[in-house]
């Protein structure tokens, strides 16, 4: 930066327009501004400030002081600063506000402040607004109004501001300027890095937390579980749980049989009452048949009896030939008969069908317990699909980041050679501008030198003795016009250089972005590889889709369970109405038989007077047919207890059968506890191994994050490894600190005529910006003070060390700004 000219008007003590033509008065290199107190030495500098920042040079003057109590109110108050920055020239045009003349009517109004800021480049648009103007400076000076006048200004009554401020307050000013933001861009990478890291291990430790928390859940189903569950001896105790009611259902199944077996022996029994009831009262009905004549017939008698019948029946049935209505009597025999028969039929079919669907509803209540274990799993198994889906979109950045750091790094290779270049055409055309301002030197000397004579004065030192006047040589003149020439060659290379730096810088910045991110993608996808990701996801969401293909199933499979319930009421009843039915068939069969038998015995009652030989033979053959039920009576009487009572027989019976279904019952009810218990351990069976997965998720990550998360703390100064408690940038800070105040030893040892040098201190306090304080070592005592404890002039010249040391290295930095 280089200030080519300021004009000031209404400003101080200069009430009247004033210019100053620094490009004029800095050709020696140094000037200086004198004169009596009051005489507006320090307005000058201010104007200077207030144009570029529109505040004064010292921190705490009010700007309003810039109005000159000269001016009359229709006086202006305005500065305008020429000056160059990188080759390109700017103007800055700024006025305070302050109160004027009204240019219509009489009385005083207020000008509002105004600014304009115009950039000869042929290119930018001229500037009027305050922070723009602001913005554009700051980019281009690269220093703050405070920054400005701490280095560059040194105002009175401020100049030992930076020498006495605290750690904290130094680094603030000393980080923009001494350090260029890589490491900042390094610590907060880092710190992202490990801040991403923990984030994972927050997520992993969440999946573990779910899966517990879904295992208590239903562990808490069959058992009884505390605060501190412990999933390994959930699983024992419901395996043990499970086993034991196992074994209670076979214990159980032995008294079930027993009594089974015994209702079914009272059952055989009761039946045996009732035959041997129905027996006696057979025979007694078949007694009360016989005629009246063979009701009082033994055994015997009655055989002989039935002999003379079937004699008399033999010598008859050739008479009775002709009765045709035995074979209608047959047809309808066999009708009855048959209805008999498929109704038996039918009834053997429905009790098969019964038999079969306990064996259904197992079935349905095994495909019920696989449906809920599926179910259990569903929701990992769509978390694990959504994970390995996200690191699939992973992979695909990869690549595409991958390909965009290639090419932002070949770019950037391209701009650092178009940068070296560019310095290469910089170097040579300042080496020219200083070699042609020597000649011109040299040629201005020996022109002066050839008017010299002897014992006149000489109009440079005045003395009159000349005893080495300098001598020319016959190269051509070089002319105020070359050496331009050579300044503007040289502002071009400084504009193309600076053009050149900033690309590269841009490229830089770019390629750091994109390999960030890269790093971050590939800290991410931790190793998988896309065949394996694919693999991993088909199996994944194949079991995801039968999971769910299965849950679907499972309101069916109960529906089912549910009407197999009604199927089997529907089947007893069923059954019962066909037994009735079959038992009514047989009756049916049976009455038929009596009612044949009975116009029977009609027939022979007839046959005394108009009876025919059939009728006769009819009645013989009832009589016959009685006796021969009383002789089957007897028979079938022979065989059944005589003791045998029904109602005991019955009683007995239904307390077997009660006993039966109450051992059912239980037997069902323990059979019902023993599923469930069974369901519990398989789902915790799952539930443990998605457990001990998502530990072992767990183990890897905290192994693979365990760098970046230690290296996120001890570049941010939140480990207790980081003894000094010094962020990473803070430390560089302070390094590139100490070489500003190796520099700053230099200027001060020569003001000090060698008494005095700069030496840092790294105890002082600070905290993150701790160790950037000051000592000053004092050669005469071999002590170290502070430099509190200086004078005043002391004071003022370590002051100006310390910022002549700070713009040695704030210029020896790449992008540091020339002033």
């Amino acid at each position: 930066m280089r200030f080519h000219s300021l004009t000031l008007a209404g400003v101080g003590p200069f009430r009247g327009p004033q210019s100053i033509d620094f490009d004029a008065v800095s050709a020696s290199g140094l000037f200086l501004i004198e004169g009596p107190t009051g005489s507006g030495k320090t307005t000058i500098i201010d104007a200077i400030v207030f144009a570029l920042y529109g505040s004064l040079s010292g921190a705490e003057s009010d700007a309003s002081r810039m109005r000159s109590h000269l001016c009359g109110p229709d006086e202006p108050t305005e500065v305008v600063l020429d000056f160059s920055v990188a080759g390109v020239r700017h103007t800055i045009t700024r006025s305070p506000r302050y109160e004027r003349a009204k240019s219509r009517g009489s009385g005083i109004t207020t000008q509002a402040a105004a600014q304009t800021l115009v950039v000869h480049d042929g290119a930018t648009p001229p500037m009027r607004e305050a922070k723009e103007i602001a913005s554009y400076l700051l980019a281009r000076v690269g220093l703050t109004a405070d920054q400005f006048r701490r280095l560059v200004v040194l105002p009175q009554g401020e100049f030992g501001a930076l020498l006495r401020a605290k750690p904290r307050e130094r680094y603030q000013t000393l980080a923009g300027l001494i350090d260029d933001g890589y490491l900042e861009r390094v610590q907060d990478d880092l710190k992202q890095r490990a801040d991403d890291a923990m984030k994972a291990r927050a997520k992993v430790d969440a999946a573990v937390t779910l899966v517990l928390d879904v295992m208590r859940e239903r562990a808490a189903e069959v058992i009884d579980v505390d605060e501190e569950f412990d999933p390994d001896v959930a699983i024992a105790v419901v395996t043990a749980r499970c086993a034991a009611e196992t074994s209670r259902v076979h214990d159980m199944s032995g008294p079930l049989e027993a009594a089974r077996r015994a209702a079914q022996e009272a059952e055989q029994q009761w039946q045996a009452a009732r035959a041997a009831a129905e027996a006696r009262a057979a025979l007694e009905r078949a007694v009360q048949r016989l005629a009246s004549d063979d009701r009082q017939l033994d055994d015997a008698a009655l055989r002989a009896r039935a002999a003379e019948i079937v004699e008399q029946r033999t010598r008859l049935e050739p008479l009775a030939a002709w009765e045709a209505a035995a074979d209608d009597r047959t047809t309808e025999r066999d009708r009855l008969s048959t209805a008999a028969t498929l109704l038996a039929e039918q009834l053997a079919r429905k009790r098969t069908d019964a038999a079969a669907l306990p064996e259904q509803r197992k079935t349905l209540e095994a495909q019920a317990v696989q449906a809920r274990a599926f179910e259990a799993r569903l929701p990992a198994l769509t978390a694990e699909e959504a994970r390995l889906e996200a690191l699939q979109a992973l992979i695909s950045e990869q690549a595409t980041l991958t390909a965009s750091v290639d090419a932002a790094a070949a770019e950037l290779r391209a701009k650092a050679e178009a940068l070296q270049k560019a310095r290469d055409t910089l170097h040579a055309a300042r080496t020219s501008r200083h070699d042609l301002s020597r000649i011109q030197l040299d040629q201005r000397a020996a022109l002066l030198a050839s008017h010299l004579a002897h014992g006149e004065p000489c109009p440079v030192c005045g003395s009159v003795e000349h005893p080495h006047p300098a001598v020319g040589d016959e190269a051509e003149l070089v002319t105020d016009e070359d050496v331009a020439v050579a300044d503007a060659q040289v502002s071009d290379a400084e504009s193309a250089e600076s053009r050149c730096a900033t690309a590269q810088r841009g490229a830089e910045q770019q390629l750091a972005n994109l390999e960030k991110r890269l790093v971050s993608v590939l800290a991410r996808l931790e190793g998988i590889t896309a065949d394996d990701l694919a693999s991993h996801l088909a199996a994944t969401r194949q079991a995801r889709t039968e999971a769910e293909q299965a849950v679907a199933s499972l309101p069916k499979t109960i529906e089912l369970l549910e009407s197999l319930g009604a199927t089997e009421a529907e089947m007893a009843k069923a059954i019962e109405a066909l037994i009735g039915e079959e038992t009514d068939a047989r009756g049916a069969v049976t009455a038929f038989d009596a009612r044949v038998a009975g116009e029977t015995a009609r027939h022979i009652e007839q046959v005394g007077a108009a009876a025919s030989a059939a009728d006769l033979l009819d009645a013989l053959q009832a009589r016959l047919a009685a006796i021969e039920g009383v002789q089957a009576a007897r028979e079938a009487a022979a065989g059944q207890p005589i003791d045998a009572d029904p109602a005991a027989a019955e009683a007995a019976a239904q307390t077997a059968l009660a006993a039966r279904q109450d051992a059912e019952a239980a037997y069902a009810a323990a059979e019902r506890e023993r599923v469930r218990l069974s369901e519990a351990q398989q789902a915790l069976t799952g539930l443990h191994d998605d457990l001990a997965k998502a530990r072992a998720e767990s183990a890897d990550l905290i192994e693979a994050t365990e760098t970046v998360i230690r290296l996120g703390a001890l570049v941010t100064a939140r480990s207790p490894a980081n003894l000094r408690n010094l962020t990473l940038q803070s430390y560089a800070v302070q390094r590139r600190f100490q070489a500003v105040l190796e520099a700053a030893s230099t200027h001060l040892e020569r003001m000090s005529s060698g008494q005095y040098a700069f030496a840092l201190d790294e105890s002082a306090s600070g905290h993150a910006q701790a160790g950037l304080g000051i000592d000053i070592v004092d050669a005469w005592t071999g002590q170290s003070r502070d430099p509190a404890t200086l004078s005043g002039g002391e004071t003022f010249y370590a002051s100006l060390s310390l910022a002549l040391g700070l713009a040695d290295v704030v210029r020896e930095e790449a992008g540091g700004v020339t002033l």
